[in-house]
């Protein structure tokens, strides 16, 4: 692998690699979470419907706030939301450790993470907007993706030891969870401020609400790839919250197996990352619409693998194609998505997730009373018509194979800094209605690198309007 093609190259960015080393702390520690939780509820009631209840409320506050958290991203200081957001996090997982552990508290606790979330992802995806550019946007999103699959197998995988040793526990697990936000904090308190962008006129975070909603309504590409978003993690990510009850009752394994499960997902997300990493697709839309459909394939293979052996497998594969999928679509909505939104734009992916949260309550009864493998059969079926729908608009011409370029607006009211992706489309008109014309681009303005301290600083020169 060339080193200009290595993901990791981007870590050069002494910024860009706090935030990536606080977000692998907390990502750590929602991997092991993801185990704690699930399999704590499951094992306190026997049912499926009890690990959707704790999502219930993390799923709530995640689709109504995901849109304040990305608005306010916009407006203040990035490193003092996602500081503060991760200090209650880590303090509501030290709290749940002193005391005993019930459906109420994992449901209180789920819905207190939701509204933090609902601030740090958002806060978080956009931050790596601001401090990437070009092709290091990709390779910094995939590095992202890279961490998380990672911390998926190791964040189970540790839960998994810790709740199984005498003397720590559930407890103690989270006691862990709460250590390891205390390191997120302390890495973010080393990074530099983080104004929020400079406003041509004053408004309020109620109108700044609803232009990142008419935004994205308005951008033809950035809509499409926002609905197919969510119809996918709706239909293709739901299987999750029937994990533990598949295990137990489809496939005669202990709940406790879910680490061992995951780790195979994850470990299958990790692979495909480090491939489209090193060689990003020529038509990255039709790339994610087909890892998008991949996913129902696999999660069909989910519902009839008959042992556990064939479990992991499909597993693999399903992390394979959720991980793909879901890198495209945010590299794609960055590449497409004007910075000044970012942080709106990428609220819905976290929207996105919360209804995904909600939907694991009924999909939970569902499983109850037709089985894991009748749901998993479903949730594919419908993974794939969203799939089939997305290719079908992408024939039609709803969405370009490659993103136009996106025009930014310095600090100066009158500077505009025409930015050009990759494979640039002939032409972009902004939402205010000044034309750019992509060919005058480089003439009117581009980036140059600053290097200080080993830190690539993007600088931006450009002409007046007028």
């Amino acid at each position: 692998m060339e080193p200009r093609k290595h993901p990791f190259v981007v870590l050069r960015h002494t910024q860009y690699r706090l935030l990536f080393a606080g977000t692998t702390l907390a990502m750590l520690a929602f991997g092991m979470m993801q185990v704690a939780q699930g399999v704590v509820a499951f094992e306190l009631t026997g049912k499926n419907s009890a690990v959707g209840f704790v999502f219930l409320g993390q799923g709530i506050s995640m689709l109504l706030l995901s849109p304040v958290g990305g608005t306010l991203s916009d407006r203040i200081s990035k490193k003092k939301l996602l500081t503060s957001a991760q200090f209650v996090i880590g303090a509501m997982f030290a709290l749940i450790a002193t005391g005993l552990i019930t459906i109420l508290i994992l449901a209180g606790a789920s819905l207190i993470l939701g509204c933090m979330y609902s601030i740090m992802g958002p806060t978080r995806q956009a931050w790596v907007g601001d401090l990437l550019h070009g092709e290091d946007l990709a390779r910094g999103v995939a590095l992202q993706q890279l961490m998380m699959n990672s911390t998926r197998i190791v964040g189970p995988l540790l839960a998994g030891l810790l709740v199984a040793i005498d003397g720590i526990g559930t407890a103690g697990t989270y006691f862990a969870m709460a250590a390891l936000f205390a390191g997120v904090v302390m890495v973010l308190m080393r990074m530099a401020p983080a104004p929020p962008r400079l406003r041509e006129t004053p408004s309020s975070v109620t109108a700044d609400l609803s232009d990142g909603f008419r935004y994205i309504w308005a951008e033809r590409e950035v809509r499409m790839l926002a609905l197919v978003f969510v119809g996918i993690v709706l239909s293709g990510f739901s299987y999750q919250a029937i994990m533990p009850g598949y295990l137990e009752n489809a496939l005669d394994h202990p709940a406790s197996h879910l680490g061992i499960l995951y780790g195979a997902i994850a470990a299958g997300g990790i692979v495909v990352t480090l491939v489209l990493a090193a060689r990003p697709p020529s038509r990255p839309s039709a790339a994610m619409l087909l890892f998008g459909a991949a996913l129902a394939v696999c999660i069909g293979g989910l519902a009839i693998a008959p042992g556990f052996a064939a479990a992991l497998g499909a597993g693999a594969a399903v992390g394979a194609a959720s991980s793909g999928f879901q890198m495209l679509n945010n590299v794609s909505l960055m590449q497409r998505s004007d910075p000044k939104y970012f942080g709106r734009v990428m609220a819905v992916t976290m929207m996105a997730f919360g209804v995904n949260s909600i939907v694991a309550y009924p999909v939970g009864m569902i499983a109850d009373v037709i089985g894991e493998r009748a749901t998993l059969a479903g949730l594919a079926a419908v993974c794939f018509t969203v799939a089939g729908a997305g290719l079908a608009a992408l024939r039609a011409g709803l969405v370009k194979q490659e993103p136009s370029p996106v025009v930014r607006r310095g600090p100066a009211g009158g500077t505009v800094v025409a930015v050009a992706s990759p494979a640039s489309a002939p032409h972009h008109e902004h939402r205010n209605g000044h034309p750019a014309a992509p060919a005058l681009a480089p003439v009117h303005a581009h980036h140059a690198l600053l290097e200080r301290d080993g830190d690539a600083l993007p600088a931006v020169e450009a002409e007046r309007e007028g």
